[in-house]
């Protein structure tokens, strides 16, 4: 049943007690007033009766809640399996999504240590290519005096 059908049940009984409460009052100190009075002894009992009818009312709605909550919870632990199933599914992959990662960062990180190698190595090359120069005019000019 739905929440909203055992809130609109519980309104009806709490209405339908609240009038046989009253009823009851009434009756009750007629009937202890009046113990000899067969009418109010009868309304008397038929009020006991009413209230005795809303109470296993209530409880057999007690016994329905409680079943529906029992299926509720049951079907909370099968989804709180399966979401630790997915959870264990979703470390994998992310586990297996890390290598690939890193090995996609191990690869552009070696492209990039490669051309930083080759541009220092290049600069270098020119440095020592134009110190050279450098030295052999130095000397040249030094041998000339």
């Amino acid at each position: 049943m739905e929440p909203s059908s055992f809130l609109n049940k519980i309104q009806e009984m709490n209405e339908t007690i609240d009038l046989l409460l009253e009823e009851f009052k009434k009756s009750c100190i007629l009937s202890k007033m009046h113990p000899d009075n067969q009418e109010y002894q009868q309304q008397y009992e038929r009020i006991k009766t009413g209230l005795n009818q809303v109470q296993s009312k209530i409880a057999s709605m007690s016994s329905d809640i409680q079943k529906n909550v029992d299926k509720i919870n049951q079907s909370m632990l099968l989804l709180n399996v399966e979401i630790q199933k997915e959870k264990e599914r979703n470390k994998e992959l992310k586990r297996k999504l890390g290598i690939i990662e890193n090995q996609s960062n191990a690869a552009s990180e070696m492209i990039h240590d490669y051309t930083q190698i080759y541009d220092d190595r290049y600069l270098r090359n020119w440095a020592l290519g134009l110190s050279t120069l450098l030295c052999i005019a130095t000397i040249g000019t030094q041998f000339r005096q």
